[in-house]
């Protein structure tokens, strides 16, 4: 889906001949060691990133899940940095590629596709025909939560998947099939538009087929104001059945409207004499919508404008019921194709990115630096060229780019490319041939654009842990953040550290970005979540063999400190005496410890004794205890008889010191072991506090 998105700046208009305000800040590769072909990508709401398409990589590179057959699913999750969070592959045993993906009302993910897979893999259910539509839903996380396929007895191709106000989903492409499977309608043509609505789970509610007597092949879905559903693409067919206008020439862009339950309002025609295609379109602020079109033709039908050369941009400004009311051509003396976004901007003009092979010469003011490369136009309100910017690679040919406001005065643009280190390009291709492409990521900011507060930082954490964050704002010199919950509520810092969050539950983070122009508040009601405690862990010994409580996701056996390679079961035999300890993992990657002190081993029964060098006082303890080493104490740790864990404490660098004091004020009365790490050397000690002390 691509929507128009109103951002919070306006470009001024001394930039209005061809000088682009916009500067680079990051950039990002994102493969494996074969072919990796991005088709969709969105910001999420956490301020990251999450690109879409497929891949016939094995685990190399960025990927870390082997193909399932010979193209599979790919989704990349980053933060708001660019920095790769997680990757996930879906596939079955044959081909299946992702083209349209979108984050749902929960945080995760509804991808869709195309598969010709049978059952296996991830997919769980046979195909209808030779291709078939494919969908999968996954959790915030991209784990899978269930499939769905839809088809007919011969080919369907998947272009969208968008979620619905009530949940469910409007998937959309196109069909060659007849009555079957999944598809309850003929076919009027070779190939028709194919709609099919679901709900929340994926169960087929409704299917509806548009198609003249020829070939009708829809590029594009979104869901209009008022419930229904705008279907676009382009055709080859003539009036009949549900075309109601003849083509202007070899191929022209076809829209049909509808309602919410998917019956036709309105369809039209657009094109010249010679190819016209649909690429992209968004919704307007004045109700109507705008077309991102690829057109051959000159001055013909509904084209008022020459194209400057073999092909060109064509925007298409329309009403919401399909009248024309401007076009304009964009382009150079070669070929523009391939528009992948188009959207409104807040001052009402628009943004257009498209791949261009042109050098300077009609629209275009910069050379490419490789084969093609992505152009990215901004005009006003009526489409009057305002600037544009050539996307550096170098040798590259990029297909389809695409580009997103972020809302904070800046842009991502995504698109595949076989490009090396280059222009704008900071990354090498994953495959030192460069024949294969990489997903890659780019982002720019507005020069001109007024204070925006943006930050960033892991927002899902376990109890305990701190988190820091990074600052995005633009044209600030001075912050205020609020943390209500952590236990540095409020902060001047750019970038603040060490926000820690004792206990679970969700947590609000606010910014005000300020400056002399003005100041800028962000606040995110939730942003932090800190999941439930780990159940709670111990040690019980039998013999020589020790045994954790069962339930975790994973387990890591200590022996005197130090990791035990391979001891990764719930319960682990004892070869030497000493103190051990296990790290229990939960489902969200919280971990959890527990240790038993003093174990004799009877393979190898050598008694562990005390080892020199720290001591505590007073023993029996009150209030306090004191501890003192023969080398500076890096953290001290409080277990209890059954070894759970109940109090650590980590000492900086600078704060290292060879006496401490602890309180144990709120221990019950009884004995405890303290572990002391002093000197890359773990000491165990044991004490007993008395009551009432």
């Amino acid at each position: 889906m691509k929507w128009c998105i109103f951002i919070a700046f306006a470009l001024l208009s001394r930039f209005s001949l061809a000088q682009s305000p916009i500067a680079k800040q990051w950039d990002y590769r994102f493969g494996g060691d074969l072919y990796d072909y991005l088709n969709t990508f969105q910001q999420t709401t956490d301020g990251g990133y999450i690109l879409g398409g497929y891949s016939s990589s094995g685990i190399s590179g960025d990927k870390t899940q082997p193909s399932w057959g010979n193209l599979d699913f790919w989704i990349v999750k980053t933060d708001a940095l660019g920095i790769k969070q997680w990757d996930k592959r879906f596939g079955g045993t044959g081909v299946d590629y992702l083209n349209a993906m979108e984050q749902t009302a929960d945080g995760g993910y509804i991808l869709g596709g195309n598969s010709d897979s049978g059952v296996g893999g991830d997919k769980t259910q046979p195909n209808r025909g030779a291709v078939d539509y494919w969908i999968i839903k996954t959790d915030s996380l991209g784990n899978k939560i269930w499939d769905k396929r839809y088809g007919g007895t011969d080919d369907e191709y998947l272009v969208s998947v968008l979620q619905t106000s009530d949940g469910g989903y409007i998937i959309g492409g196109y069909s060659g099939s007849g009555i079957g499977g999944d598809k309850t309608q003929i076919n009027r043509g070779y190939n028709d538009y194919w709609i099919v609505r679901t709900d929340s789970i994926g169960t087929v509610l409704w299917d509806k087929d548009f198609g003249g007597t020829d070939y009708d092949f829809m590029t594009n879905l979104l869901i209009a104001d008022d419930g229904g559903f705008l279907l676009g693409g382009s055709s080859t067919s003539p009036t009949g059945p549900d075309k109601t206008q003849n083509t202007w020439g070899a191929t022209d862009v076809w829209l049909i409207k509808t309602d919410s339950l998917g019956n036709k309002i309105w369809d039209a025609d657009y094109g010249g004499v010679d190819y016209d295609q649909l690429n992209s379109f968004c919704k307007s602020a004045d109700g109507g919508y705008m077309l991102g079109c690829y057109s051959a033709s000159g001055i013909s039908g509904n084209k008022t404008q020459n194209t400057w050369g073999l092909g060109d941009v064509w925007l298409l400004k329309i009403t919401d019921t399909g009248t024309i009311q401007w076009d304009k051509d964009f382009g150079g003396t070669d070929t523009e194709d391939g528009v992948g976004s188009v959207f409104q901007n807040s001052d009402g003009g628009y943004f257009v990115i498209s791949n261009s092979f042109s050098d300077i010469s009609g629209n275009k003011t910069e050379n490419n630096l490789g084969f093609g490369q992505a152009w990215v136009i901004k005009t006003d309100s009526l489409g009057t060229l305002q600037w544009d910017k050539t996307i550096f690679t170098d040798p590259d040919q990029k297909i389809y780019p695409m580009m997103i406001p972020t809302g904070d005065g800046c842009y991502a643009i995504a698109e595949s490319t076989y490009g090396d280190v280059a222009g704008d390009k900071t990354q090498p291709n994953r495959d030192a041939t460069l024949s294969s492409t990489d997903f890659w990521i780019i982002r720019y900011c507005d020069t001109t654009a007024a204070t925006v507060a943006v930050f960033s930082a892991t927002d899902s954490i376990c109890p305990g842990t701190c988190v820091d964050f990074t600052n995005l704002s633009s044209g600030a010199s001075s912050y205020l953040w609020s943390f209500p919950g952590a236990n540095i509520t409020t902060s001047t810092d750019i970038n603040p550290t060490g926000i820690c969050y004792a206990n679970p539950g969700t947590y609000d983070v606010s910014l005000i970005a300020m400056s002399a122009g003005g100041t800028d508040t962000l606040s995110i009601p939730g942003y932090i979540t800190v999941f439930p405690f780990p159940q709670p862990q111990g040690i019980m010994q039998n013999g020589d063999t020790l045994s954790a409580n069962l339930g975790a996701t994973s387990y890591q056996w200590y022996h005197n400190g130090f990791i035990i390679p391979g001891a990764t079961s719930y319960f682990y035999i004892a070869t030497e005496s000493g103190d051990y300890n296990v790290v229990a993992t939960d489902d969200n990657n919280c971990e959890v410890e527990a240790a038993i002190f003093d174990v004799i081993a009877v393979v190898h029964p050598v008694s562990a004794g005390k080892r020199p060098g720290v001591k505590l006082f007073p023993n029996p303890a009150g209030e306090l205890i004191f501890v003192s080493a023969e080398f500076n104490i890096e953290s001290i740790a409080i277990f209890n008889v059954i070894g759970e864990k109940l109090f650590v404490e980590e000492f900086k660098q600078s704060e290292m010191k060879m006496k401490t004091e602890i309180g144990i004020h709120s221990l019950n009365s009884g004995i405890y072991w303290l572990s002391v790490n002093a000197g890359d050397n773990l000491f165990h000690l044991k004490f007993f506090k008395e009551t009432g002390k």
